[in-house]
């Protein structure tokens, strides 16, 4: 036997000659296992349920719409773009411009008879027009342009030119309405002189069908367009007018200086917005509704 507490060889029962510690005589029968405690039994495990996909909505969640900007009419878009081409190249287009009035002015006074300047007159408007739509279109414009007609057939576009006027002064001739029939056929002939620069193949009269079709639909919007550039100038005309009349020497004074740079202006800067109003006719419905 040997001592539980420090392990001495014990003779018999009794106590431990090293420790003191009790020691008995017959081993201790050991105990029964105790079994381990009953675990619960565990549910059963269900099965793994499949990824639910996520809730679906019938319309997509609301977001704020942001308002779009509305396009601007016909006239004010041919105004925005008139005056931002003006403003690009405006002493370059008066240059040309006043040497196209001086021009015109020379053959008048040179030509003597309308047979011989009428035509020269004629293909000088038709440079001026290659003028104005080059030069919006973004092109390099020179006087060179002015002069191009009388170097590439002068006689059709003489010609061209000149049967359109032949044309609006026939409609013009009828009683009563001839004036508001010229008014309507103007702005059907308007784009002729684009035409045959675009289609040097082109003879005069298909020039002018083809005028009527293009315009279709757009005579209205530029009648209204041009209208407003009339009514300002008849505005404005009329109170510079009723300004010189009032009966103070000192304000009539000033009225008659005033009317005077007004129409040096007007002179000077009407024929460049009449050109390149036609020129932004011709472009914006162009595109939006070619030659066939």
């Amino acid at each position: 036997m040997y001592c539980p507490n420090c392990g001495n060889q014990v003779a018999g029962g009794g106590f431990c000659s090293q420790c003191g510690t009790s020691v008995s005589s017959s081993p201790p029968s050991p105990s029964p296992q105790q079994p381990p405690p009953a675990q619960p039994p565990l549910p059963p495990s269900e099965p793994p349920s499949p990824q639910q996909p996520p809730p679906q909505y019938a319309s997509p969640p609301p977001q704020y719409a942001y308002p779009t900007p509305a396009k601007p009419g016909f006239v004010g878009d041919v105004y925005s773009k008139s005056f931002g081409f003006l403003f690009k190249k405006p002493v370059l287009l008066w240059g040309l411009s006043m040497l196209f009035t001086l021009l015109t002015l020379l053959a008048m006074l040179l030509g003597v008879v309308p047979l011989i300047w009428l035509p020269i007159v004629l293909v000088l408007e038709l440079g001026m027009a290659n003028i104005f739509l080059s030069g919006y279109r973004g092109k390099e414009i020179s006087s060179k342009q002015l002069f191009e007609g009388f170097n590439k057939s002068f006689f059709r576009n003489a010609g061209g030119m000149g049967w359109r006027a032949l044309w609006l002064l026939m409609w013009a001739l009828i009683p009563i309405a001839g004036f508001f029939i010229a008014i309507v056929k103007y702005y059907s002939y308007r784009f002729v002189p684009y035409i045959m620069l675009e289609n040097p193949e082109m003879s005069a009269t298909e020039a002018l069908k083809k005028s009527m079709d293009q315009t279709n639909g757009y005579k209205g919007k530029m009648f209204l367009a041009d209208l407003i550039i009339a009514g300002a100038v008849t505005v404005l005309t009329v109170i510079f007018t009723l300004v010189m009349m009032i009966p103070i020497p000192i304000v009539r004074i000033v009225g008659t200086v005033l009317f005077v740079i007004y129409y040096l202006v007007l002179i000077a800067l009407l024929p460049l917005i009449v050109g390149t109003l036609e020129a932004v006719y011709y472009d914006k419905v162009s595109t939006e509704n070619p030659l066939k």
